[in-house]
């Protein structure tokens, strides 16, 4: 016969599966469904105790509120995942298991680390922790290729090839999409797209379509492209040594060395709460505890 705590186990297990369940078909945010998992999460104990609290006076409350906590929060992550691919919602979550700052490759929810060509998460395939206890004090996204005399890395719609001390850097950006079109602002300033499709930048550069606009900042040089109404081309070159220098740190924010890969991050941040990190709409992280 199951023992009262076993049966503690599997119903926490089992309603948070079923809270994966749930937050897939109806297509959750991570908030809403970790917001959900921590409700039903904690009301397995006072049922538990309901159901069959004679049989669970020496089990502790403290051991009753802990028992399954991993097990758990995998069951939810699971199935979820599981539901999400189903519904065909285009939710992706990703996760990195540590309790240390550093910089790692995500991981798939069953464990699986994401290679150096694979660009799954919105184009990105590491991050880079800055961990408070167990929870995210800052975080970053970036992508990781083997280091070589010419590297490539893909920064969701930028891409960045690293040879010697040189960088060259080249991207499209749809104005329509407010992730290109900040960006594009904090490159240009302000923008206006007129109806005839002319880009005005500053109030001061017109750009008709098909036309580019060059720009030098100390070893780097910048052309921006009206390539087609809505959308710039933006191609720079320039030095190593200023990747913390506009233009470039409008792109990256820094580029790392580790087990023979080449590291390189956005300069735009995730939103970020607690241990879930929200790189787009359908795109997100979960730092889980090793093991």
């Amino acid at each position: 016969m199951m023992k009262p705590k076993h049966k503690v186990y599997y119903f926490r297990v089992a309603l948070s599966s079923l809270v994966g369940l749930v937050s897939g078909i109806a297509g959750l945010s991570p908030m809403e469904g970790l917001s959900l998992f921590l409700l039903a999460y904690f009301l397995v104990t006072p049922i538990s105790l309901k159901l069959w609290g004679s049989k669970l006076r020496d089990a502790g409350l403290m051991k009753l509120y802990r028992e399954a906590l991993g097990s758990s929060f995998m069951a939810l992550l699971l199935v979820w995942t599981l539901a999400i691919n189903l519904a065909g919602s285009g939710v992706v979550i990703y996760v990195v298991r540590t309790s240390q700052s550093g910089i790692y490759p995500i991981q798939t929810v069953d464990g699986r680390v994401v290679g150096p060509d694979e660009r799954p998460l919105a184009g990105y395939n590491a991050v880079m922790l800055n961990l408070s206890g167990r929870n995210i004090k800052d975080i970053y996204v970036g992508s990781y290729a083997r280091a070589s005399s010419e590297t490539e890395v893909v920064l969701g719609h930028t891409k960045v090839r690293l040879s010697g001390t040189s960088v060259h850097l080249e991207g499209e950006y749809n104005l329509s999409i407010k992730s290109d079109y900040e960006r594009m602002k904090r490159l240009l300033g302000n923008l206006t797209v007129y109806i005839n499709g002319t880009l005005v930048i500053n109030g001061t550069v017109r750009l008709a379509p098909g036309e580019s606009h060059m720009a030098v900042h100390g070893p780097t040089v910048m052309v921006v492209e009206n390539s087609a109404p809505g959308t710039l081309t933006v191609e720079i070159n320039s030095t190593r040594e200023a990747i913390s220098s506009y233009p470039l740190s409008v792109f990256i924010s820094s580029v790392h060395e580790k087990d023979e890969h080449l590291f390189v991050f956005d300069a735009v941040k995730p939103f970020w709460k607690t241990r879930t990190a929200r790189v787009d709409d359908n795109s997100y992280v979960v730092i889980l505890p090793p093991g």
